[in-house]
């Protein structure tokens, strides 16, 4: 398989001031021992691996576009990103020691306070193995500048990223910063008042963070929401494992039963938890291939677009656009609210965005050609 990549600027920012560098592993984490590598490539424009090692200057191995904006065969990877830095190097990119093979990467911090707050960069992920590439333009953990891709396969093509065509970079900045705080906090500007990036809001509920909002956020709408099914009854189609009832016990656990299969057991989310919910992690864990990670996504992806009943029964996944992202007792996830009203394609707005996602946000394209990253306008 060989895989043509072609980066195009339109982004307004002079090439010779757009950084980027591909890098991941070189194998799979888990059935192999991979080493964190880069991609290089050679003066006829094909690209090979080559294994970082530790404390190497990583800045030299950063290409401006202008330098190199296209090349053939992108090599076969795991957990690979492609990070493009606006006007500057990050100035953080190092490889530090780690769990593959001793080292690991250390990519740039960005929330307050840390060395590259004021830098402003983004990143398409992808994994690309034997005959298949998945590939997404996640903006889970901050939204910074507008980037899409288009992958091209012997039969079919796909996009992800692609913003309305009414809705430019401050169209997102604009809806948080209209929303007064506690959401606008998530905004982050450089010393100069230019807007740098949207922080995710799992990242504003971190405790190591600055409370940009506070944990209990969503403390009522789950409050509300596990008392009523301790009475009503919630019902989840899993796409895979068939469909699950579920009801709250006096435990405050939410358990979940299919005929002649074993319970499923979720814990509240809550108090102070929200950074579950928005980040889809801790009591809302979901884990691969498992009745637990579909229910688990299923109900995540509720409670961020709070369409989870406080009243009634319910079944889920509820895939009504129109109900998402209503503010129910004082809540609702008004980051991926912003995101999608201002994305045409599906987009990652919170890991479980895939959940009843009207376009996937992960594109799957198989015997893939073509690789093509767009760094889109700002205007």
């Amino acid at each position: 398989m060989s895989i043509q990549v072609s980066i195009t600027n339109n982004s307004g920012i002079k090439s010779s001031e757009v950084y980027w560098i591909c890098f991941g592993l070189n194998g799979n984490p888990q059935t192999s021992s991979p080493d964190w590598s880069y991609v290089d490539v050679d003066n006829k424009g094909n690209a090979s691996l080559k294994k970082f090692t530790k404390g190497q200057d990583c800045a030299s191995l950063f290409k401006t576009v202008d330098e190199l904006n296209s090349f053939k065969g992108l090599p076969e990877m795991w957990s690979g990103q492609f990070l493009f830095s606006f006007k500057k190097l990050p100035n953080v990119f190092n490889i530090v020691k780690g769990a593959q093979n001793g080292l690991g990467v250390q990519t740039p911090p960005y929330t307050p306070g840390t060395a590259d707050a004021d830098t402003l960069f983004v990143v398409v992920e992808f994994t690309n193995i034997g005959s298949e590439i998945f590939a997404d333009c996640t903006i889970v953990d901050y939204f910074s500048a507008p980037v899409s891709i288009e992958v091209i396969g012997k039969s079919d093509s796909k996009t992800n990223g692609i913003m309305k065509s009414t809705s430019t970079r401050d169209s997102i900045f604009n809806a948080i910063d209209a929303l007064g705080k506690p959401w606008s906090n998530l905004i982050m500007k450089d010393s100069n008042g230019n807007n740098i990036r949207v922080l995710g809001p799992q990242h504003g509920v971190q405790t190591t963070n600055p409370n940009l909002l506070a944990n209990t956020i969503y403390d009522s709408y789950v409050n509300a929401c596990w008392k009523n099914f301790k009475t009503n009854t919630l019902t989840v189609h899993c796409p895979k494992f068939g469909t699950y009832t579920g009801k709250v016990n006096a435990n405050d656990e939410f358990v979940f039963s299919q005929t002649d299969k074993a319970d499923v057991t979720i814990q509240k989310p809550g108090p102070g938890k929200a950074f579950d919910i928005f980040g889809c992690v801790g009591t809302l864990a979901a884990p691969n291939d498992t009745p637990l990670g579909e229910i688990a996504a299923i109900l995540g992806a509720a409670l961020n677009r709070t369409t989870l009943s406080t009243k009634a029964n319910d079944t889920q996944p509820n895939c009504d656009r129109s109900s998402f992202y209503q503010v129910v007792d004082g809540v609702t996830n008004e980051y991926a609210k912003a995101v999608v009203d201002n994305y045409e394609s599906g987009i990652y707005a919170f890991p479980f965005a895939d959940v009843c996602s009207k376009n996937n946000p992960l594109i799957d394209i198989t015997n893939p050609t073509n690789f093509n990253i767009t760094l889109s306008s700002w205007s």
